[in-house]
């Protein structure tokens, strides 16, 4: 893939990608640690909250970081991100992170996200639960849109640190038979 940015080698950049076989939610509310000088949510915890819900989705799938381990002898491992900061977040701003597979081949696995800030509602009530569901269900209007983002994750041999070729089970578990691979 060299320099080119990742979003050339597929689109689209949202939710709801044909060919992943389901979408995870994940709900964050912004704590004021998080926070840049300026009030806004700083970009190293954007990445944090990426990274938290593919660990979330991958273990909802199925295949959290033990089983990766004990299993294959493997581990995912961010080797690039691209994100593009829209709007900014605020202390105490409740936001839903979408996340999805979009392809897998070799030993890379291209994963997409979307960041949207909720609409304040009673402080008093629960947040809701974070969810795997297919991407169908997947409401097309979840708020204002701060965050687009993708990571290229490398499957990574524990040992040795060099990449393993991802095995099918892991592919079949998060696209659709027909992807793109």
């Amino acid at each position: 893939m060299g320099n080119a940015p990742m979003r050339d080698r597929t689109d689209p950049l949202r939710p709801g990608d044909p060919a992943a076989k389901h979408d995870y939610l994940a709900h964050v509310r912004v704590r004021h640690h998080e926070l840049d000088p300026l009030g806004h949510v700083n970009n190293a915890a954007y990445l944090n909250y990426l990274e938290q819900a593919a660990i979330d989705h991958a273990a909802a799938a199925g295949f959290p970081a033990d089983h990766l381990r004990d299993t294959y002898g493997a581990l995912f491992i961010a080797r690039r991100h691209e994100v593009d900061y829209l709007r900014p977040a605020l202390a105490a701003n409740r936001l839903l992170v979408a996340t999805w597979a979009v392809t897998f081949g070799g030993a890379q696995a291209l994963r997409a996200y979307e960041i949207t800030r909720l609409p304040p509602n009673d402080p008093a009530a629960d947040p809701p639960r974070d969810a795997l569901l297919p991407p169908d269900a997947i409401p097309a209007n979840r708020g204002e849109i701060l965050v687009r983002a993708r990571t290229l994750w490398a499957f990574v041999d524990v040992q040795t640190g060099r990449p393993r070729r991802l095995p099918p089970e892991l592919r079949d578990a998060f696209l659709q038979p027909n992807a793109r691979v």
